[in-house]
């Protein structure tokens, strides 16, 4: 057995005593519990035996002699609670909201029942305003909430967080971390991307649709439960169904208005929904009684199937800046047999729970959820090449098991079984077959490319014309070459070769007469009708055919100059063509030349013929006829570059002349020069198990979790240049300039322990977590010496590091709290950094992996109050301090006596701040919560590139801390929800208006970010050698506002609601990004300090966040 695997054998058998010794330990999970103390109302003694049952479902408890109940495992959710006693009237506390991992408190005094009838009492329960569980800074959003909300999905709903920003390309920073370091878990099974590479940071997880029960952002002080995440926790739950009715909801959201003046705001938005859950209709009511089969009868038995379909441009739909010729569609999909047009952004998702409870303590809940996008990318530089942009496509699948079961009163555990698979890829569009991409041998070699030498400078291929070789011409060739190849005319020189070390012309000579002429005496087709054969372009045949073949030029980076008309044309003097063969031949036809006017033709009077066949050493003398192109009534002689009213054909149908400079949009079917190809999949198989048990004050957990994920990273760029480096076993292995492969199957495991206590009044929480990480070094070993890795040294087996946790919660009255937690947290990086491979094909500084990255760290320590002003509204006030450490970025080693950029643990960073909520629930028609935060974000460097560049430009390792880019100093961040229920009659000024509606407005006001400004940027003064301050700029402020109106009605039984939604309802111009030169977001023209007005290729329009849209729905509730 190897070193890792007995390192491997150890931990796990470590995990299975741990949970073995627990055996009479229980869990919280994805679950909350609900606690209490039954009292008689008159005397205030404890009542013994009270039942307290959960309404709806099998779960409950009995009070001890004490009078305190306990109910574990209750899903999230809000419930209806059945308190009953002998000599006491039953009573029934609604709207008690259940929150996962945390403990919900309820005090009942049950009345003595003076009558036989024993009215039940039913009460509203009274939000918690002052959780005293709560030690950490957490927003807990449930599904009511998220419904009145204007957002549509996870990473929306987070913007409005207060510390956490997020950007138009789906990342996420929680208080000054950097992307990528917020764990998303959704019914206990982490969901994201450990290998890195092609989607973005964020999940998309629907939330209008209702797939979501309950959202929790945890941004410090998390249980040693969750880990792998340095700023923060999302953790998802979604609904199981109710055991006494069946529920469908569909919704239908679209901004396509049918006209042109309503779909000013349009981007071409759809979105469809629909869920239905409940009971179990048909295993055992149906299928199973037809067996004789009928144990599950009296079994809670219910499912929850969820489906939804979105499809909509984006917010900068390439339709904005086509052109009717290169107009692009994406094609149809196929759903129910129905034809459903395709939109650059395509989204899926379909989740369905089953749960099964045989008995009371006792149940199963086996999960599938499958997420699917297929987007096109939008490239500004593909701006009139839609159909070669690239294409992602990313799904992500899992299935869960999950098994809880509760032993006793204080006892029962849970188990977690999963199996997640992500699969991403990433190819150049296919013109012919829409979002689905092209294979790396889909595209010509390189080598294989034809081209021509465009000698009239006019930007396209001019073939010879054609003629019949009558004689036997020779051509002075190269070496163990043949000709003639009339094709190529009669040129100075055709080629260089190198003789006895001398560079000699190599010419043709036709007709081997001595002089460069036009092939006299032998037939041709005058296809301009100049009298001169024209020799055309130089043609670099690849396949001897003689023709320029459209397959195979270069379709890559190509932005050349359009193909245009090179000044006037001479059209000669006029004269008889008595031979009828389209030009002048002396002595043959008849050119009038004559004193009078009437019938000269020798126009110029110089005594000859002057025609187009001499236009070549012949200047334009006044009174020969031409052709006037742009107009002006000037003769205007070829230059050789294109000039304003000259003809072009305009390749890209934008009714401009481009000239297909460096930075110009790309051609109609033409590709960036990197042509990326990607595929990568992870499949990750997952156990975990979790047990708990109450021990007087002492609510004690210890979990432990073991994964294996095994993937494989494919990357190829450049596929049309031929790859002949080592052998890496990847695909299409002929292929590439740079290629990345690697497959490995690593483990990670976990073990925690909690321990929360309640000492009085005081809540305390202790917790430690064990991360380790195993990879085997025989597989290790052998890439290293492929990859000429030397001087790598030691590899090592495994990772391993403690995390403690400590958080305290001390209400100092009954309307405020205080609370403080101390933690550190891991997260391992991401896979691609580790096992990155140089297989490059060109000599230059590649990137290499890093066996031995270890994991990287935050220290955080938050403190806060909270303080109940009213019933209804609370402040919290919360301060963080948060260092980071073994941030990963590149820096210049040298391996085998070579200088390569490898990834290292080298970046540090901190942030501090605090933030300021003013939150209202409960009572009333308004409620919301208002947000100031303040913070700065510093470190080394914000990307993983940075040290990278900074050496490369200066020479020398980066010491210095900045600003980060997510630094953003201040943001007011507002939630507003007003909902006027059906069923009373409001008034407002004392005139009645109606009710049944929700208004939700959101908006976030922040300041700008940060950005490096170049040399050239307006009043900088850098001196040789001077390093201008890296973040030392702002963007400008941003403001955005969201609003949802619905609206609420019954026709014939059904409920529905009318949905409007406008995003940025101001339609303000956000700015995103900016360029270093100038520090705007519309040109980057600097000349000597002074800005001018950008180009075409300047105005990307995801330099500004997104415009006004507005959407309208229906939503049916059955």
């Amino acid at each position: 057995m190897s070193g890792t695997a007995k390192r491997l054998f150890v931990g796990f058998v470590a995990v299975l005593c741990c949970v073995s010794m627990a055996a009479t330990w229980v869990l919280a999970g994805s679950t909350g519990q609900i606690k209490g103390k039954v009292t008689d109302k008159d005397n205030k003694q404890p009542i013994v035996g009270a039942s307290v049952r959960v309404a709806n479902t099998t779960i409950g408890a009995m009070t001890d002699p004490d009078g305190n109940f306990q109910i574990l495992r209750v899903d999230p959710g809000q419930y209806t609670l059945q308190i009953s006693a002998v000599g006491y009237q039953k009573m029934e506390i609604e709207n008690v909201q259940v929150t996962a991992d945390l403990t919900k408190e309820v005090t009942i005094a049950l009345p003595t029942a003076v009558t036989e009838l024993k009215d039940v009492i039913k009460v509203t329960d009274k939000q918690d305003i002052l959780n005293k569980f709560e030690t950490s800074n957490q927003s807990t959003i449930t599904a009511q909430s998220i419904k009145t909300r204007p957002v549509q999905t996870v990473d929306n709903l987070l913007k409005s967080v207060a510390g956490v920003q997020t950007t138009a390309s789906g990342q996420v920073f929680i208080r000054g971390g950097r992307a990528g370091e917020v764990a998303y878990i959704v019914d206990g099974v982490p969901v994201g991307d450990p290998l890195g590479g092609v989607a973005g940071t964020g999940i998309n997880l629907s939330l209008a649709s209702g797939s979501i029960q309950e959202v929790q952002i945890i941004k410090d002080g998390f249980d040693p439960e969750y880990g792998n995440a340095l700023s923060g926790i999302v953790k998802i739950t979604t609904p199981t169904g109710n055991k006494d009715n069946t529920k469908i909801n569909m919704q239908f959201i679209t901004d396509d208005f049918g006209t042109r003046e309503l779909n000013k705001y349009s981007k071409n938005y759809d979105y469809l929904r629909f869920s239905i859950a409940g009971p179990d209709p048909i295993l055992k009511s149906r299928i199973l009684p037809s067996l004789g089969l009928n144990f599950l009868q009296d079994k809670e038995f219910t499912y929850y199937i969820y489906g939804e379909v979105e499809k909509w441009n984006g917010d900068y739909p390439y339709t904005d800046y086509d052109s009717p010729i290169t107009h692009h569609e994406y094609g149809t999909a196929g759903l129910f047999g129905i034809d459903i047009p395709n939109r650059r952004l395509n989204r899926y998702y379909f989740v369905t729970n089953f749960k099964f409870r045989p008995r009371q303590n006792l149940k199963f809940i086996l999960s599938y959820k499958n997420s699917e996008s297929r987007n096109g990318v939008f490239n500004w530089g593909n701006r009139y090449a839609m159909s070669t942009a690239p294409v992602v496509h990313s799904r992500w699948q899992s299935l869960s098991l999950e098994v809880s079961q509760e032993l006793s009163k204080n006892m029962s555990y849970e188990g977690v079984f999963s199996y997640y698979q992500k699969r991403d890829s990433q190819k150049p569009g296919d013109p012919n077959n829409p979002l689905n991409g092209l294979d790396p041998n889909a595209f010509l070699l390189d080598s294989m490319w034809e081209s021509y030498d465009d000698l009239n400078h006019n930007n396209r291929y001019d073939a010879p014309e054609p003629l019949i070789n009558l004689y036997p011409d020779s051509m002075a060739y190269g070496v163990n070459t043949s000709g003639p190849k009339y094709t190529y005319g009669e040129f100075t020189a055709d080629s260089i070769v190198v003789q006895n070390g001398q560079v000699v012309p190599v010419r043709f000579r036709f007709n081997d007469n001595g002089i460069k002429d036009s092939l006299e005496g032998e037939p041709y087709l005058d296809l301009n009708g100049n009298g001169v054969w024209d020799r055309g372009d130089y043609l670099h045949d690849k396949n001897g055919n003689g023709v320029l073949d459209a397959d195979r030029q270069s379709p890559i980076n190509r932005h050349t100059p359009e193909p245009y008309v090179d000044g006037d044309s001479i059209l000669g003097e006029p004269f008889t063509d008595l031979n009828a063969n389209g030009r002048y031949d002396p002595g043959v036809d008849l050119f009038v030349r004559s004193t009078d006017p009437a019938t000269n033709q020798d126009l110029n009077r110089n005594g000859r013929h002057d025609g187009p066949e001499n236009t070549a050493s012949y200047q334009w003398e006044p009174g020969i006829p031409y052709m006037d192109r742009n107009g002006n009534g000037i003769y205007d002689a070829p230059n050789g570059r294109y000039d304003p009213g000259e003809p072009f054909l305009d390749v890209n149908g934008n009714g401009r002349y481009d000239y297909g400079t460096a930075t110009s949009f790309l051609n109609p079917g033409s590709y960036d020069v990197d042509v990326v190809w990607q595929d990568n999949e992870t499949k990750t198989y997952r156990g975990e198990l979790k047990v708990y048990r109450q021990m007087g004050p002492h609510e004690l957990k210890l979990g432990g979790m073991l994964s294996r994920d095994a993937f494989s990273y494919n990357q190829i760029k450049r596929s049309y240049i031929a790859y002949v480096g080592r052998y890496d076993g990847g695909p299409f292995a002929d292929r590439g300039a740079f290629r990345d492969v690697f497959t490995y199957k690593p483990w990670n495991g976990t073990l925690y322990f909690h321990d929360k206590i309640e000492y009085g009044t005081m809540i305390a929480m202790l917790g430690l977590r064990w991360d380790f990480f195993l990879q085997d070094v025989n597989k290790l070993v052998p890439v290293v010496q492929s990859d000429d890795l030397g001087g790598a040294g030691v590899i090592l087996g495994d990772r391993q590091r403690l995390s403690p946790r400590i958080g305290f919660s001390y209400p100092i009255s009954d309307k405020a709290k205080v609370h403080f937690n101390y933690g550190h947290f891991y997260q391992l990086p991401e896979y691609r950094y580790m096992y990155a491979r140089n297989t490059v094909n060109i000599d230059q500084n590649d990137v290499v992996g890093n066996f031995n990255l270890d994991y990287m760290k935050t220290v955080q320590y938050s403190f806060g109050v909270k303080y109940a002003m009213t019933e209804s509204y609370t402040l919290d006030l919360s301060g963080y301090f948060k260092d980071e450490f073994d941030k990963i970025n590149q820096q210049l080693v040298t391996l085998a006596r070579r200088r390569v950029n490898q990834y290292r643990n080298r970046d540090y960073g901190r942030s501090r701040g605090f933030e300021l909520t003013l939150e209202k629930r409960g009572g009333g028609y308004v409620n919301g919560e208002i947000s100031y935060a303040y913070a700065f974000a510093y470190g080394k460097a914000s990307q993983t590139s940075e040290d990278y560049l900074t050496e490369f430009q200066l020479s020398r390792d980066p010491l210095a801390e900045s600003p980060l880019d997510n630094d953003i100093r201040h943001s007011l961040k507002a939630g507003i929800q007003i909902y006027i229920p059906g069923s009373v009659k409001p008034r407002l000024f004392g005139l009645p208006i109606p009710n049944g509606w929700t208004l939700a407005i959101q908006s976030v006001i922040e300041s700008g970010r940060p950005f490096t400004p170049d040399s050239k940027y307006p009043g900088i003064v850098a001196t040789t050698g001077e390093t201008i301050a890296t973040n030392s700029l702002r963007y400008p402020a941003t403001a955005v506002f969201d609003i949802r109106f619905s609206k609420e009605f019954k026709v014939v039984g059904l409920d529905y609601s009318l949905v409007l939604d406008v995003r940025n309802l101001l339609n303000s111009k956000n700015v995103n990004t900016v360029y270093s030169t100038t520090g705007r977001p519309d040109t980057q023209q600097n000349l000597n300090g002074l800005v001018y007005a950008g180009t075409a290729e300047d105005q990307y329009p995801y330099n500004w966040d997104y415009g006004r849209q507005v959407r309208l729905g229906i939503e049916v509730n059955l």
